[in-house]
Order: structure tokens, then C-alpha cells, then sequence
């Protein structure tokens, strides 16, 4: 008998999905709700720690998949955390009949938005996505000098001058920084004039 690829992934899947419900124990009245957490590409996020009610529940599996048990039908506070990416804090309601969806963002992906939104002139969002991109990564290198730049296009010069002394202070004189240090002193001479 041959077996086409499609149909052997299914084959292959269908018994992991059941073995990941037989693993978790439950007692009399307790019911399941099936989640699933994704990044900014749609590709699964695994090793999520999931926290429901300020206690860890569940982690999520190679396939971003997690379950949650409960006896309560109603709303519980959900916790999402996972190093390198960004948290997530939410109020569900406990519904064996539906999924849950969620959707983490990386350092690498909040800038890409950061990216985005410089291109499109949209500076304020630039500064905000960097500024989240700093909460999970100090010292990116690539943050610090977007946020100046975001700072700089939105004529925030004191803010753009201490944010790039702050990148100096960690890359050493690099000429970027220089370049964008004297487009600074000259904005913040012209508002002097002004």
C-alpha cells in the first residue's frame, strides 16, 4: 500500500496531538482549553511558560501548542513569558470550546516594525517600537541608533544627543554616530536662532 506525503504527516501527527492530551492529568469536573503562540513570522514560539492566575499552568510545545485545565468557566488571568521575547498579560475567558491565539514578538521583529515605521515617517511609532525593543535588550545596538535617529526626525534634539552619548558609551566614536551627532548640534543651533 502506498502512502502520499500529505497523508503520512497526518499520520505522524494525529498520534502526537493525542499524546499531548494524555499527559496532562486531570481529576473529576476539570475541563481542557487548547492554546496555541506564535510569533510576528506565524512560526510556533516553544518554551513559552504560561502562568494563569500568577501560578505557571502549562509551556508550550515545539508546536507553540499549550493546555490548560480548570474547573472554573469563567475569566483567569493569563501570563505569557518566554526570554528574548516580549510578555503578554490578559484576561480569558475558560471556554473547553474555543482556542486560544496568541502572538509574541522577538527584539528582531519589534525592530523590523521600527524599521517600517521610520520609512513610512511615522517617528513617534519608530521611538515606541525601539524603546520595546530596549526592554528586552538594553544594549541593541540597532535600537539605540534608530530610536536617536526616530528622536532626531521628531526634533526631540536633548533626547536624540542623550541616547546617542548613551550608544557612544557602549560602540565607542563610530561615524554614524558622529554624523547624527552633528545633525543634532546643528537642529539645536537653528532653534536657538529661532
Amino acid at each position: 500500500m502506498k502512502i502520499n506525503a500529505a497523508a503520512a504527516v497526518l499520520l505522524l501527527t494525529v498520534p502526537l496531538s493525542c499524546a499531548s492530551v494524555r499527559e496532562v492529568k486531570r481529576s473529576s469536573g476539570e475541563a481542557l482549553m487548547y492554546g496555541m503562540i506564535y510569533d510576528g513570522e506565524n512560526m510556533s514560539v516553544q518554551g513559552v511558560t504560561v502562568y494563569v492566575d500568577g501560578k505557571a499552568a502549562a509551556s508550550s510545545d515545539v508546536q507553540g501548542r499549550f493546555i490548560l485545565v480548570s474547573k472554573k468557566r469563567n475569566r483567569l488571568a493569563v501570563r505569557l513569558e518566554k526570554n528574548g521575547y516580549e510578555s503578554i498579560e490578559t484576561e480569558v475567558r475558560f471556554d473547553p470550546m474555543e482556542a486560544l491565539h496568541f502572538t509574541l514578538l522577538n527584539g528582531s521583529q519589534l525592530l523590523g516594525m521600527a524599521e517600517n515605521a521610520m520609512e513610512e515617517s511615522r517617528y513617534a511609532d519608530a521611538e515606541e517600537l525601539c524603546g520595546r525593543v530596549l526592554n528586552l535588550e538594553r544594549d541593541r545596538i540597532e535600537a539605540l541608533f534608530l530610536r536617536s535617529l526616530a528622536l532626531f526626525r521628531q526634533r526631540k534634539a536633548d533626547e536624540a544627543h542623550y541616547a546617542l552619548e548613551y550608544l557612544r558609551s557602549i560602540t565607542g566614536d563610530r561615524s554614524y554616530i558622529q554624523t547624527l551627532l552633528s545633525a543634532i548640534k546643528n537642529l539645536q543651533e537653528k532653534e536657538v536662532r529661532q
